[in-house]
């Protein structure tokens, strides 16, 4: 089975023809597309001349079955699968002046989103390159790992360092590594920083033998988890509504024989 490649439109030519290229390459029909062997001398009922053609009409059926409907119009008016891929190339890979220019700008305008993780963002950037390079601009490794760097300002201590590393060290792969480095150190920084304040948070709880229970006034409960019945309820102002304000009352006075520390009533 073929392997699926994302057909052709007007915005993925350059990993397309990539794919194809592969494609092509792989089932032995990439000379022929390419135009580098081309249809030999010969009658048309000559072996080679026949197995020429068949191989151009595989490699002319590849290459439009990989076509989006809206790009079909570039293939039509022509039977021969290099004049047709050449048609694709002359449409898709401009090489004016304006277009390198324009996607010079939006490279070196990129910057590393807050939320994009950094294997993202490094192919991003690989991918940027790469298109740049297929209309013929010329990307060097300073020019990648300059935008590489574009990073929040989380990194800022790393981008420090790199700057400071002598230059036969700085590399687009040690830059890579770095900032992969650099990720994973954050995130378990950030991972560490989470448990210590949730255990932190733990130790701020009032200790439960310090908790005294409202509805029997002993400690070392909650009134939820309280073994006695809960009391009637009482209207305000009737004898049985003083009665069980009392205790709370006298608990709230306190003697010389309580302790210091406030113990913490719950409900």
């Amino acid at each position: 089975m073929a392997p699926s490649i994302p057909k052709l439109d007007d915005t993925n030519y350059a990993e397309w023809r990539m794919f194809i290229k592969a494609l092509l390459t792989r089932q032995g029909l990439w000379g022929v597309a390419s135009g580098t062997v081309t249809c030999p001398q010969g009658s048309p009922n000559a072996r080679t001349v026949v197995a020429w053609h068949k191989k151009n009409d595989e490699a002319l059926a590849e290459i439009i079955l990989n076509l989006h409907p809206d790009q079909l119009s570039h293939a039509r008016g022509s039977d021969d699968a290099h004049t047709v891929w050449t048609n694709l190339q002359t449409v898709h890979q401009s090489r004016g002046f304006g277009t390198r220019l324009s996607r010079r700008r939006n490279f070196f305008s990129m910057v590393k989103r807050d939320e994009q993780s950094m294997t993202s963002w490094i192919a991003e950037v690989h991918r940027a390159a790469f298109l740049l390079e297929e209309i013929g601009a010329v990307v060097n490794d300073e020019d990648v790992i300059l935008v590489l760097t574009k990073l929040p300002s989380t990194f800022d201590n790393i981008v420090v360092n790199l700057d400071s590393t002598p230059p036969q060290d700085l590399t687009v792969a040690y830059v890579i590594q770095r900032l992969i480095n650099e990720e994973s150190r954050q995130s378990s920084s950030l991972s560490v920083d989470g448990t210590l304040a949730g255990v932190a948070r733990a130790r701020t709880r009032t200790p439960l033998a310090h908790i005294t229970c409202y509805r029997c006034s002993q400690k070392g409960h909650y009134q939820s988890d309280c073994p006695l019945p809960a009391p009637a309820t009482a209207t305000a102002g009737t004898p049985a509504a003083a009665a069980i304000a009392a205790p709370i009352a006298l608990l709230s006075v306190g003697g010389p024989n309580e302790p210091e520390e406030e113990d913490a009533f719950a409900y």
